[in-house]
């Protein structure tokens, strides 16, 4: 069985955009370059660092409409975002073999992530339901926090897909609100590549089902201090030993004695 995803083809979306982006790294270095010719006064100088400025910060704008419509990572393209426009600036005067490899490079990056959308878009449209039980939950080295809510996980999971294929493990990243994060034996829904059978997509607007009782299974005092530990864990406040240990004696204090 096939999705049913209707949505958008976003790789078009950031293929637009990425040329809307090249072209504003590249417009304020060739006329700053034009200008510089022409800079002998304060006011013309600050003409000229008034277009590089307007330029950085509209490249940005752009660049930042990028990265909330890609469904895949950005990390390269914050970089190049943040450090290419003023080499662009400051090298055009020089060269314009200078301005070439600048192209290259941010074209170059447009290219690649639509290319990645692209699957996603194909994993969305043609891609298998299953569901995948999680094995691991592996914190990266550094805690990525993407916001004070979020935080990115990779999960170990054992993939069984809905046309009855063997189960297979594979990984996938994820970002979760913290709090929520899977833990091992709870199934997560995914869509899974006819063609790459490694190559999946956690279904974000489906629930996962849990393994052990939730806050919403709870007393109401028990219940918060549940997902007060829950969201210590998944901010990197406690181990996930010591968050195993804690909910262990909250789950003993909350039953009954005889």
């Amino acid at each position: 069985m096939t999705g049913v995803y209707r949505g958008p083809v976003m790789w078009r979306t950031i293929a637009t955009l990425s040329a809307l982006w090249c072209a504003l790294i590249v417009a304020p270095a060739v006329i700053g370059a034009g200008m510089l010719d022409h800079v002998g006064s304060s006011a013309a100088s600050g003409r000229l660092l008034a277009v590089w400025l307007v330029g950085y910060v509209a490249q940005f704008l752009v660049f930042l409409m990028i990265s909330r419509r890609s469904p895949r990572p950005v990390l390269l393209g914050w970089f190049i975002s943040s450090m290419v426009p003023w080499a662009a600036d400051w090298t055009a005067p020089l060269s314009l073999w200078w301005l070439v490899l600048w192209i290259v490079v941010v074209m170059g990056y447009g290219t690649w992530l639509a290319s990645r959308v692209a699957q996603v878009d194909r994993l969305r449209r043609d891609g298998l339901r299953g569901t995948g039980v999680v094995l691991e939950v592996i914190r990266p080295v550094f805690n990525v926090v993407v916001n004070k809510d979020a935080g990115r996980r990779v999960l170990r999971l054992s993939i069984e897909r809905a046309d009855g294929s063997p189960p297979y493990e594979t990984r996938v990243t994820g970002t979760f609100i913290l709090g929520e994060v899977p833990e091992a034996e709870d199934r997560v829904p995914v869509r899974i590549d006819p063609d790459q059978p490694d190559h999946i997509e956690l279904i974000e607007d489906e629930p996962i089902l849990r393994a052990a009782p939730q806050p919403t299974d709870l007393e109401p005092e028990v219940a918060e201090r549940l997902r007060t530990l829950k969201t210590m864990r998944d901010r990197g406040d406690l181990t996930d030993a010591e968050f195993a240990t804690a909910r262990k004696r909250l789950f003993e204090q909350d039953s009954p004695t005889d």
